[in-house]
């Protein structure tokens, strides 16, 4: 968890919750596959048809690819390790560089704002065509619209993926929430899935989810939980071109329906995944999805002194589990 010394110089403490979407400059130009879509294709249909079409089910298998290698670290053994933003007195996240088994599966999403800016998340590969993520990734919560020629860039590492043709347009979106009548952050129904045009997970791998009590999240994965995600601020030398990995923290329990957290985050990592080890194999146990700072300001001039990471929130799987299950009835 991003935690700030602050300033000595008085000011007034404010509270926040921020989704942890995130808008970079970039030029658009360069950025394959972002051709602009006329309209999503299967936006009429309900979601009980969309569950049933596109095969998901409440227990997902996970999906390694037998000529994909697979590794416990997120650093490729060639890569230096460095670059690593220092958020405060603590930061705990190291580059997402290596293109095996679990984090190949990990990726970008992104759609433009205008013709310089887009908004960034992160998302995982859970079939071979289907990336799970947060609804505020795909959804202005501002005004309930569906974001524009959505992209996912699977495995990205310092702005590129291994393949340019394997960046995948979204067709068609399932969501927990489209935010019209509730935009509160955190959100315990801020997921999406992002349904693409082409089966990334045949390559990439995809992973599984398990829903864990927040009992046992506590107890039994103390110092176990992995996230993964292209934060604004990080590698700092590049922010959001390469994905940052925390491996080693922790579930604190759960406020208004939401998992609470301690992993590094920062705006860019929403819809990332909250790994765990089970039996043996990397399971989804929740999604990253927003923050709760406190900033100081300056009480004459109203600018901000220093800003501090209280607590991070993310979205329980349950839920998601749920609505699969209501869908088939």
């Amino acid at each position: 968890m991003k935690r700030l010394s602050f300033s000595k110089t008085a000011g007034v403490m404010a509270a926040s919750v921020t989704l942890l979407g995130f808008g970079i400059i970039t030029p658009l130009a360069a950025q394959a596959g972002s051709m602009v879509m006329e309209a999503f294709t299967q936006a009429q249909r309900t979601a009980a048809e969309k569950v049933r079409a596109f095969g998901l089910v409440p227990d997902l298998e996970p999906h390694i690819p037998a000529d994909l290698s697979q590794s416990q670290n997120p650093t490729a053994q060639d890569s230096d390790g460095g670059g690593r933003g220092i958020i405060g007195l603590s930061d705990d996240r190291t580059p997402m560089t290596s293109r095996s088994y679990p984090w190949s599966a990990i990726g970008r999403l992104q759609s433009p704002i205008d013709s310089t800016t887009i908004t960034i998340c992160s998302g995982t590969l859970v079939a071979p065509d289907i990336v799970l993520t947060n609804a505020h990734c795909v959804i202005n919560p501002e005004t309930s619209e569906i974001k524009p020629d959505i992209t996912f860039h699977p495995n990205m590492i310092d702005g590129r993926v291994a393949d340019p043709s394997h960046i995948a347009q979204a067709v068609d979106l399932i969501y927990g929430t489209d935010f019209y009548n509730d935009n509160r952050a955190p959100h315990p129904q801020d997921w999406a899935f992002v349904i693409l045009d082409r089966p990334l997970g045949d390559t990439y791998g995809t992973l599984a989810w398990t829903s864990l009590s927040v009992g046992e999240l506590v107890r039994n994965h103390r110092n176990q939980i992995i996230t993964a995600g292209y934060s604004g601020d990080f590698p700092a030398e590049a922010p959001g071109r390469t994905a940052g990995v925390h491996l080693g923290c922790n579930v604190l329990g759960e406020v208004e329906g939401s998992l609470i957290h301690d992993c590094d985050t920062h705006p860019g990592s929403s819809g990332g995944p909250m790994i765990t080890i089970i039996n043996g194999e990397y399971r989804i146990v929740g999604i990253n999805s927003a923050e709760r700072t406190e900033r100081a300001t300056n009480p004459t001039t109203g600018e901000v002194i220093a800003s501090q990471g209280i607590v991070n929130y993310g979205v329980k799987i349950q839920p998601i589990i749920d609505f699969i299950r209501q869908a088939q009835r």
